[in-house]
């Protein structure tokens, strides 16, 4: 026979019921945190072995970049070129494929599937398909942002897929628009009138270029050293709406993919055209 001294034996069942729920619960949050740690281990231990064996596949882009650069010959390669990626790290497939250049140089170029009626196409100077072709002194993918942003512009207001930026420098080239210092600013005027486009003058006034652009030409702009830039730099405006204007930066992906207001840019230019029909 048992005695419990003060308590009910249905009060003292219950008490032990609770106990045993505490110590359960508790036992549970002690193999909770011991599949955590393990987990966090575990994780850590093939980012570590990922790192040591496969570098390239979880390096950022810069970092990538930067394991290139001090892993070349640097003789091996245009002073520029290096320089270009250590600006930009989106020009890495550009910079490192240089020696295989040859290949890409003579190779027929196809830019039918980059059209769309309506559209002004976004296309980058260095670009594997014609940025090693020559241009100025140097290169497309180096010096030719100018006949890559006429090439957006015929493109997008005429739907002639035959011209691309290697035959556009060929074109500027053969014309006289082309220098040691880059590209010639006649060249989208009167060198935009030789390939049938309108090519004019704009003042620098927001009205003024919003009223271009409503009327469906698009503008080119030469950039003083900048957020485009640190030397010169042509980019093209081909639209706008209440955050701002739409740009097609031929050296950069990441400014063609954000607005840019008024004031960010007027400070910038140094000269701007209507290039129309």
């Amino acid at each position: 026979m048992e005695y419990y001294v003060g308590v009910k034996r249905e009060d003292f069942s219950g008490r032990r019921e609770r106990v045993s729920l505490r110590k359960r619960r508790a036992a549970r949050r002690r193999r909770r945190k011991l599949f955590t740690g393990l987990f966090i281990l575990l994780a850590a231990g093939i980012m570590f072995y990922a790192k040591t064996l496969f570098p390239v596949l979880v390096q950022t882009g810069g970092e990538k970049a930067q394991s290139f650069l001090n892993s070349i010959v640097r003789e091996d390669y245009p002073q520029e070129l290096l320089e270009m990626l250590e600006k930009n790290e989106e020009t890495y497939d550009f910079v490192t494929n240089y020696p295989d250049r040859e290949q890409y140089k003579a190779q027929e170029i196809d830019i039918s599937d980059i059209y769309r009626e309506g559209e002004i196409p976004l296309l980058m100077q260095w670009d594997l398909r014609w940025g090693y072709n020559s241009y100025s002194d140097s290169m497309v993918g180096t010096a030719g942002c100018g006949p890559t942003c006429m090439a957006m512009a015929y493109l997008g207001l005429t739907g002639d897929t035959q011209m691309n930026p290697r035959k556009m420098a060929e074109y500027a080239q053969e014309n006289g628009y082309s220098t040691e210092a880059g590209t010639s600013w006649s060249f989208f005027t009167e060198g935009a009138a030789g390939l049938g486009l309108s090519g004019r003058e704009l003042p620098l006034g927001e009205a003024a270029m919003k009223q271009s652009l409503d009327e469906g030409r698009v503008i080119i702009c030469s950039m003083r050293p900048g957020d485009f830039t640190t030397t010169g730099h042509f980019i093209l405006l081909r639209g706008y709406d209440g955050k701002g204007f739409f740009v097609n930066d031929p050296n950069s992906r990441k400014n063609s993919g954000r607005q840019w207001d008024f004031e960010t840019l007027s400070g910038q230019i140094k000269g701007l055209w209507e290039i129309g029909r």
